[in-house]
């Protein structure tokens, strides 16, 4: 009898982080939480159902507080005030790959970054004030090689003007 009762608390383990394991490959949203910290520096990830908690991102200046998940649960997203040089190149756009931690900037902005939306699982629409109350967007893949740095194309036909109605 405890050999039997053994046998099915075993499977039911298996089951378990088998099950947990696939859901995490398809959409990790489900199992972790990835926020910004209280001190505004640090992006932590923590499990829904275990008490573990982990600092995976730690910066000197700041992150913004708009930080999302892709619409499918995948790609976790930030601004992270990366200030180069004076006025130029301040905003960092940073995608964090839920299911490895792999961290990587896909856009760097000036001091007229503005907000960004996802628009769907790979790509991002970030904001630029183009003057007084003027947006302009730019859709950037979240595969890119490396960084669109948005000072160095800043000609209006790599962007769009946002309608407003």
């Amino acid at each position: 009898m405890m050999y039997k009762f053994g046998k099915i608390i075993f499977f039911f383990i298996l089951f378990l982080i088998f099950g947990l394991t696939i859901v995490f490959s398809i959409c990790p949203s489900l199992l972790v939480y990835i926020y910004r910290g209280d001190d505004e520096k640090t992006i932590w990830v923590e499990t829904k159902y275990f008490p573990i908690k982990k600092n995976i991102f730690s910066t000197n200046y700041l992150i913004a507080p708009n930080v999302e998940w892709s619409p499918n649960g995948t790609y976790f997203s930030f601004y992270d005030y990366v200030r180069l040089e004076w006025a130029t190149k301040e905003w960092a756009l940073k995608i964090i790959n839920a299911r490895t931690f792999r961290i990587k900037t896909i856009f760097i902005g000036d001091y007229k970054t503005s907000e960004y939306k996802w628009i769907d699982n790979e790509n991002v629409r970030v904001y630029e004030d183009a003057g007084s109350g003027v947006r302009i967007y730019r859709d950037i893949n979240i595969n890119v090689p490396e960084p669109f740095i948005a000072t160095d194309h800043a000609s209006p036909e790599y962007w769009t003007p946002e309608k407003t109605f």
